[in-house]
């Protein structure tokens, strides 16, 4: 219910839907591709959409539908069929390693869903990490990576990904962008006990 602001926070941020030329997803669940579509029309009539070839895959699959109709799975095969599929022949399907446009990478994130993508994204010698869903809370997904996240499909392979991407961002000190991170959703990644630590990137005020 509080979801399907994004095109009036982009209006109210000074950028029309129509500006947008390139939509980069990190991966197929709910939350990330649900607002592709509006009354039947592309929400970025004029982007091409990016994702990974691995994750589209596999929610194309008949067998997504087959899954039990009240889990996750289910839902979310049913969202990729009504906003995603639609688009296909305006998406372009990557994988790891990939560039998607100059100064963005795609960087091997899986677990969370089968091709679960994070992003590198560079401009004049800085570097910023997009993680997508390698947390889902700021505290505890980094302070025991290890369990288990209630939507990650795979859930060893998300926790080995989890300990690989928050070794690497405190390690090489890159800022990131954390989906479910609170507002700025900005942050850095240091390391505490035998887990991890969100640092926010707060506002302030120019003096």
């Amino acid at each position: 219910p509080a979801g399907g602001r994004l095109v009036e926070r982009l209006r109210a941020a000074g950028t029309a839907p129509e500006a947008i030329d390139v939509v980069v997803l990190s991966h197929c669940h709910t939350d990330h591709i649900g607002g592709l579509m509006r009354d039947g029309h592309p929400t970025f009539p004029n982007a091409r959409l990016v994702v990974g070839a691995v994750e589209y895959d596999f929610w194309t699959k008949p067998e997504r539908l087959a899954s039990e109709p009240s889990g996750n799975e289910h839902a979310s095969a049913l969202v990729f069929r009504a906003n995603l599929l639609p688009l296909a022949a305006r998406t372009r399907f990557v994988a790891a390693g990939d560039e998607i446009v100059p100064g963005i990478h795609a960087l091997a994130a899986y677990g969370h869903t089968p091709g679960h993508l994070a992003f590198h994204v560079e401009s004049a010698g800085r570097r910023m990490l997009i993680w997508g869903d390698c947390a889902h809370h700021e505290v505890a997904s980094l302070a025991e990576p290890g369990w288990h996240a209630l939507f990650d499909m795979d859930k060893g392979q998300g926790a080995a990904t989890r300990r690989r991407i928050y070794d690497m961002a405190a390690t090489d000190d890159i800022v990131v962008a954390g989906y479910h991170t609170s507002f700025p959703s900005l942050g850095y990644v240091a390391p505490s006990g035998a887990g991890y630590r969100w640092i926010p990137v707060t506002d302030q005020f120019e003096p």
